[in-house]
């Protein structure tokens, strides 16, 4: 007499053995995901702190705004929610990649009818990096760069002059604003013309080469 198994039980040993081979093969070999570590995942990010006395109440919004290739067109922007001025200062945390050729509006709560958006200048003509600017010296400029260069640190510290000034605007004189780092930060182009040292825009402001 043979021994021999029911096809029934045949095919219950078979499916079991395909069962058992896939939940090893799962359980030995890891996913990608699995692979990347919450560090590698993590976004560079870079906190950054604006200096701004006397300015209460003032308004500052960032703006990175670069072209998408050297040789095509178009334009990619990136930009912040405005943020208020508390106790002399204002700090956004933002992507690290976001600084490079980044530009600042600012809002103040005097300011009259100049058809433009004050924006600050990283860099006046004929400064280098590190070089101190007072309101005078800001005043006697007619070349600036709205583009800041960025950084790669954790965290940085930029101290602004924003100061109330006479500016002419859409139909007469009023009350404008001038905005400028007080210390003269790495730049990128472009470099453009500014009235009495004060910059304003009616676009965004786009950095580096085209």
């Amino acid at each position: 007499m043979t021994n021999s198994t029911s096809p029934a039980r045949r095919r219950a040993a078979a499916i079991a053995a395909v069962v058992a081979g896939l939940a090893g093969a799962l359980t030995a070999a890891p996913t990608s995901a699995d692979a990347v570590t919450p560090a590698q995942r993590a976004v560079p990010k870079t906190t950054i702190t604006f200096e701004v006395p006397g300015c209460e109440g003032c308004t500052i919004g960032l703006t990175q705004a670069r072209w998408k290739s050297h040789t095509g067109y178009g334009v990619k922007v990136w930009e912040t929610a405005q943020k208020t001025v508390e106790d002399g200062a204002v700090t956004f945390t933002v992507p690290t990649k976001h600084t490079h050729g980044m530009s600042m509006e600012v809002g103040t709560p005097w300011e009259g009818h100049t058809g433009y958006v004050t924006t600050l200048a990283f860099r006046y003509g004929g400064e280098h990096v590190g070089d101190p600017i007072s309101f005078a010296e800001a005043r006697s400029k007619s070349k600036g760069s709205a583009c800041w260069a960025g950084t790669t640190q954790d965290a940085v510290t930029i101290p602004l002059t924003i100061r109330k000034v006479w500016v002419e605007g859409v139909r007469h004189r009023v009350r404008g604003t001038i905005a400028f780092a007080s210390v003269t930060q790495d730049w990128m182009v472009p470099m453009r013309d500014v009235w009495d040292g004060v910059m304003g825009s009616q676009d965004v402001n786009v950095c580096g080469k085209h």
